[in-house]
């Protein structure tokens, strides 16, 4: 049983290294270095990178993978409370659920919009 606990951690540590040094996206690095400790790295962008996810938008900073609750996201154990919350179409904010409009609150439903931001202000 040892052996094949090596024989995995081996493997687990080729796979990680490889994905690492081979010129590899950040997202893929964050994803490979997540691999070898054993969870998925949430991520933190300066502008929307995914649109189809729930995102908590505070300070400029789009976080994704945290969880809302009670009125306040918690990312990576810290808990963020004066940011806004998106979620189908919805922003959260101070435990009040609004709709979401284009341009307000760092909301954008896809890349175009988001690349013409200055039509929505």
């Amino acid at each position: 049983m040892p052996n094949r606990k090596l024989k995995l951690i081996g493997a687990i540590s080729i796979v990680t290294s490889a994905l690492l040094f081979n010129g590899c996206t950040p997202e893929e690095r964050a994803f490979a270095s997540g691999v070898g400790v054993g969870v998925v790295a949430a991520s933190v962008y300066s502008y929307p990178h995914y649109y189809d996810r729930p995102y908590y938008y505070y300070d400029g900073r789009y976080y994704y993978g945290g969880v809302y609750r009670d009125g306040y996201y918690i990312y990576k154990g810290k808990r963020f409370g004066n940011g806004h919350y998106y979620h189908n179409g919805y922003r959260y904010h101070h435990r009040n659920r609004y709709r979401a409009r284009v341009g307000q609150y760092g909301y954008y439903e896809n890349r175009r919009q988001y690349e013409n931001r200055h039509r929505y202000r």
